[in-house]
C-alpha cells in the first residue's frame, strides 16, 4: 500500500495528509488549559481575599473547593489531549 505522507505547519496548526485523509490538529486543548488555569487562579485569589475578611468561612472555602475542581479538570484536559492525539495517530495508521 503506497501512502503519500506529508506534514506541513500552517498558522499554528499541523496539517497531516495520508493518502485521501487530511487531519488538522489545532491548539484547542492548549486554549482550554489556559482558560482553566486563569479561572483556577481567579478562584484561589478570591478565596484567599475572602478568607482574610469578615466573610463567612464557608463562602471562602467554597472558592478553594472550586479551584480544586479546576485543578482536576486541568489534569483531565491533559489526559484527553494525549489520548486524542494517540487515537488519531493509531486510527490513521490502519
Amino acid at each position: 500500500m503506497n501512502i503519500n505522507n506529508m506534514i506541513r505547519e500552517q498558522k499554528d496548526n499541523v496539517h497531516i495528509e495520508l493518502g485521501k485523509n487530511h487531519m488538522i490538529i489545532e491548539h484547542r486543548y492548549k486554549v482550554l488549559s489556559f482558560f482553566n488555569d486563569l479561572l483556577l487562579g481567579v478562584l484561589y485569589l478570591i478565596g484567599s481575599i475572602l478568607f482574610l475578611t469578615e466573610v463567612s468561612q464557608a463562602v471562602s472555602i467554597s472558592f478553594f473547593l472550586a479551584g480544586s475542581v479546576m485543578m482536576i479538570i486541568r489534569a483531565v484536559l491533559n489526559i484527553l489531549k494525549d489520548l486524542h492525539i494517540k487515537r488519531i495517530t493509531t486510527t490513521k495508521r490502519r
